[in-house]
């Protein structure tokens, strides 16, 4: 391992699951969802638009390490790793004699479960609370079987009555787990603590330390005293607790939800992000009395964003609609680089890699498909879904419920515009994003592409993209339905499914 290099700067890489820039005051939001970072932006570099590569964490957590896109690393099955042929940000930077570790809340993703944690010298991940593991207990109807080496492969068997069943929260049960959930987090606290511990421990080697916190992601359920500052006041009486937080029930059409049902899920969306951003400030005040504080990088984003009922979608699947790929990137650069203030440039969270090996005059990977956002400029971003549904929604019939919603779908975003295409027959859709921020009027619904320079150019760049994505697209939806099963343990199988993702 080379000799650490101290002129490099620690890097402090964190990411809120499912953020969406939008619901950020810092970037506009009507609440103030984010006093302690709009206090400190003064201090910071604020990015928009930036786009995640994925609507989902392991395919956009993939293309944060490796620069590569989704159609590249195909890493967008559950239980599949990360092919060796990529090399990870975490480990570039260990050999480049970097301290690596990630702090993680309550996520599966990084970790041997999918390979993303190679070069990752040291982890934290908190235990969930007692009352959480005493409540959740196994749950029927989802058995997974031995198959002798330690590892269990799911039966995927539950169907979505009995997961409709299960996730009532008009029980007794169901209402005491949501208020017990008010006085624990996610692992956030612990997480942040752990992090001002690494700090603290006089580390020689420059650190690098991912944090993912889980907090923003559904279900919502934001500790007590942010748990009705947003949600609108005609609204506070009714039973929190007794609304549907699960995705595919809602795309199926099992459980009805109204208006008011998304208007309470939105505030306590918005109590989560203002959680964390009380946390978030605080880091930033003790991180600031420490003597590599000037050099030290430090970038907040998130995975993706999340629909909360924008476009008829509860949670992060589908579509990919702004809701889902505009995400924060908000950076505190070393002194040296001094670039503050908000950044009007389009970047992607693909572009880390690329960038981190320009600051550190690291050698960029050959892999590498994205940008150095401070020596290059991009006119177009790519966002890919890939796998609309897995394994276990297909046995359980939700292409056939929900058809509308069987199929890949392809974003390529200018810094003005956005052209969608899918992998079925249903028509691309334009947007003007300057006039139509939240994507309403398809400018392709009446048959004819504005004549507009950049808008040719777009649609030159979705019809170069188009092939790759077809083929993987075809490619991933011909393993799915071939049932290709997920090896996973019994652990994580539960927590995808607290999740949402094993529905």
């Amino acid at each position: 391992m080379p000799a650490p290099r101290p002129d490099r700067p620690d890097i402090l890489l964190i990411v809120l699951d499912a953020a969406r820039a939008e619901n950020l005051s810092l970037y506009g939001h009507r609440r103030p969802t984010t006093p302690q970072l709009e206090r400190l932006a003064p201090g910071l570099a604020v990015y928009d638009p930036c786009i995640s590569a994925a609507t989902w964490t392991l395919p956009s957590t993939a293309s944060l390490f490796t620069g590569t896109y989704n159609s590249t690393h195909r890493l967008v099955i559950d239980g599949e790793r990360l092919s060796e042929e990529y090399e990870s940000l975490p480990e570039i930077l260990a050999r480049a004699g970097y301290f690596t570790a990630k702090v993680t809340g309550d996520v599966p993703y990084v970790s041997d479960f999918s390979g993303l944690e190679r070069g990752f010298g040291q982890s934290f991940e908190p235990e969930p609370p007692l009352w959480r593991r005493l409540l959740s207990g196994p749950r029927s109807g989802a058995p997974a079987r031995d198959r002798g080496d330690g590892i269990e492969r799911l039966e995927h068997s539950l169907d979505l009555e009995a997961e409709a069943h299960l996730n009532a929260r008009k029980s007794l049960r169901g209402r005491i787990s949501f208020w017990l959930s008010g006085l624990y987090d996610d692992g956030g606290a612990r997480c942040f603590e752990e992090v001002r511990r690494i700090w603290r421990r006089g580390i020689e080697a420059p650190k690098f330390v991912y944090m993912h916190l889980q907090e923003t992601h559904g279900e919502y359920r934001p500790p007590h005293r942010f748990r009705k500052r947003f949600v609108p006041a005609e609204l506070r009486g009714r039973s929190f607790a007794a609304i549907n937080q699960r995705p595919n029930l809602h795309a199926v059409g099992l459980v009805h939800m109204s208006a008011e049902d998304f208007a309470i899920l939105e505030g306590l969306y918005d109590g989560c992000i203002a959680y964390l951003d009380e946390h978030l400030g605080r880091l930033f005040d003790e991180l600031a009395a420490t003597p590599r504080w000037d050099d030290t990088l430090v970038i907040v984003t998130a995975d993706h964003g999340d629909c909360v009922g924008r476009h008829g979608v509860l949670g992060h699947q589908f579509v990919c609609y702004d809701e889902l790929l505009r995400i924060p990137w908000i950076v505190k650069w070393p002194a040296s680089i001094g670039i503050k203030g908000r950044q009007q440039t389009l970047i992607q969270n693909a572009d880390l890699l690329p960038t981190i090996c320009g600051l550190l005059g690291l050698e960029r990977p050959g892999q590498c498909e994205t940008i150095d956002i401070l020596r290059e400029t991009r006119e177009f971003a790519y966002a890919e879904l890939l796998k609309p549904f897995g394994v276990t929604a297909v046995r359980q019939g939700l292409h056939e419920r929900a058809p509308h919603y069987d199929r890949a779908v392809l974003a390529v975003r200018s810094a003005t515009h956005k052209w969608i295409a899918y992998s079925n027959d249903q028509p691309d859709e334009l947007y003007d994003l300057r006039a139509d921020p939240r994507e309403e009027r398809d400018l392709l619904a009446g048959g004819a592409r504005p004549d507009d320079a950049g808008v040719v150019r777009l649609e030159r760049a979705v019809a170069e993209w188009r092939p790759r994505f077809l083929r993987a697209a075809g490619e991933v939806r011909a393993r799915v339905f071939a049932g290709d099963e997920a090896a996973m343990s019994a652990d994580v199988e539960a927590r995808l499914r607290s999740l949402g993702y094993l529905d």
